[in-house]
């Protein structure tokens, strides 16, 4: 691939036009220090650009990199998730104004079909408290880890596996603390959706800050691989050993223990190297 090529599809995958310039530079200043020092070792031009345009990985997977750096830290998609979640109470209120002409005519019947109004509230808000301890740190997993919004739980879709989410699970915890917020009704519900959906985006927030700054810190540095590494091994990376995985680890690439690697990418919060 052409030094022009690269450049461009690199530029495609970068959606904030304000950097998409200073970024696409920066590597362009990274193939040509990289060209100049292989034509030094021997190459010819054409021969230096491929190889140097090579080591630079591909160019779709470092734009998508360079985004998730520069993307904002609001986690716009689990607000959206878990603000259509905090909707449910206002289709309950249509829903039970179409057919009862009362607007709480669902709760009611909700309640009296579960039994939830004969439960201590005490015992609602116990459980809530451990599904909000839970998917709080579901929430802080899925970050640490580079989870989708969504993501399967199991061997595979035909065998019980499930779709995890911490959005979901706070949703849930919400609902149990309604018997013991001051605000009753379809209010109470949607104000202690709106409460955990808080939370959540505190939380994801702080987590995006901090992988942003240790993206920022590890990207394109260089080191060693202390193990063997493909989908999963350990480098020697800034002073420091650490998990890392290999690019195209889902393809059986790895990389021989002390060869030396370079960060291109980020999953979650490791690192995802290529041998140099």
């Amino acid at each position: 691939m052409k030094e022009r090529e690269y450049l461009k599809e690199l530029g495609k995958k970068i959606t904030d036009s304000s950097v998409r310039k200073e970024i696409v530079n920066e590597y362009e200043a990274h193939i040509e220090d990289c060209k100049a020092a292989l034509m030094e070792s021997g190459m010819t031009e054409v021969e230096a650009e491929e190889e140097a345009v090579r080591q630079m990985g591909d160019p779709q997977e470092a734009g998508e990199a360079m985004d998730k750096i520069y993307h904002k830290v609001f986690d716009s998609n689990m607000f959206l998730w878990m603000l259509a979640l905090g909707c449910v109470p206002i289709v309950c209120v249509c829903i039970s104004y179409l057919i009862a002409r009362d607007p709480n005519a669902f709760l009611w019947l909700w309640n009296d079909a579960l039994g939830l109004n004969k439960i201590p509230a005490v015992i609602h808000r116990n459980i809530g408290i451990g599904l909000a301890v839970y998917g709080i740190g579901l929430s802080f997993w899925e970050k640490y880890t580079g989870k989708a919004l969504f993501y399967a739980v199991g061997r595979d879709w035909g065998q019980g596996c499930y779709v995890a989410n911490s959005g979901l699970v706070l949703f849930i915890s919400a609902l149990c603390f309604v018997p013991s917020f001051p605000v009753k009704g379809y209010a109470g519900i949607l104000c202690c959706v709106l409460i955990a959906c808080l939370l959540n985006m505190v939380l994801r927030g702080f987590m995006n800050l901090l992988q942003s700054r240790r993206e920022t810190r590890l990207l394109w540095e260089i080191g060693t691989a202390d193990t063997r590494i493909n989908w999963k091994g350990k480098g020697y990376l800034c002073g420091h050993h650490m998990k890392v995985r290999v690019q195209g680890s889902e393809k059986g690439t790895e990389i021989p223990a002390g060869a030396p690697v370079m960060v291109v990418g980020m999953e979650g919060f490791k690192p995802v190297v290529a041998q140099v």
